[in-house]
C-alpha cells in the first residue's frame, strides 16, 4: 500500500507563494531554497512548491488542496485582512463549513471547519 507523502504546485514566484502559505494558513516551512520550498502538513506529509520548468506550468484549476481550521468563519476574515481573495464565503454543506480562498498563483484553497457530531 502507497503511504500518501506529498502534493506539489507550480509556482511563478516562490517567496510570494510561500509567504502565503506560511503566513495566511501558518504552515511550517521545512525547506526553503530558491528551486524548492515545502511545508510540514504532519505525520510525513509535506506541501512543495516548484518553479515552473519546461515540464510542469502553473495550472489554477488543475488542482484543489483543503486544510481544516477551527473556525472558518473567523479564518476568512484573517485572511481577508491580509489581502487575500475569498472565491466562496463560508458556507453550510453537510460535512461542516466550507469556504475557498485564492493562492497567489490562482490555485483554490479549501478552508473548512467539520460539523462536530455529537
Amino acid at each position: 500500500m502507497a503511504t500518501f507523502a506529498m502534493a506539489m504546485l507550480v509556482s511563478a514566484d516562490l517567496p510570494r507563494s510561500r509567504d502565503f502559505y506560511r503566513d495566511v494558513l501558518e504552515l511550517k516551512v521545512r525547506f526553503d531554497t530558491p528551486e524548492w520550498v515545502d511545508f510540514d502538513l504532519g505525520s510525513g506529509a509535506a506541501l512543495g512548491l516548484h518553479p515552473p520548468t519546461d515540464r510542469v506550468h502553473v495550472q489554477p484549476g488543475s488542482t484543489q488542496i483543503g486544510f481544516e481550521v477551527p473556525d472558518v468563519d473567523a479564518f476568512i476574515a484573517t485572511a481577508r485582512a491580509k489581502g487575500v481573495t475569498v472565491a466562496m464565503e463560508p458556507a453550510d454543506e453537510d460535512f461542516g463549513r466550507l469556504a475557498l480562498i485564492v493562492d497567489p498563483d490562482g490555485y483554490t484553497v479549501q478552508v473548512y471547519t467539520p460539523k462536530r457530531w455529537g
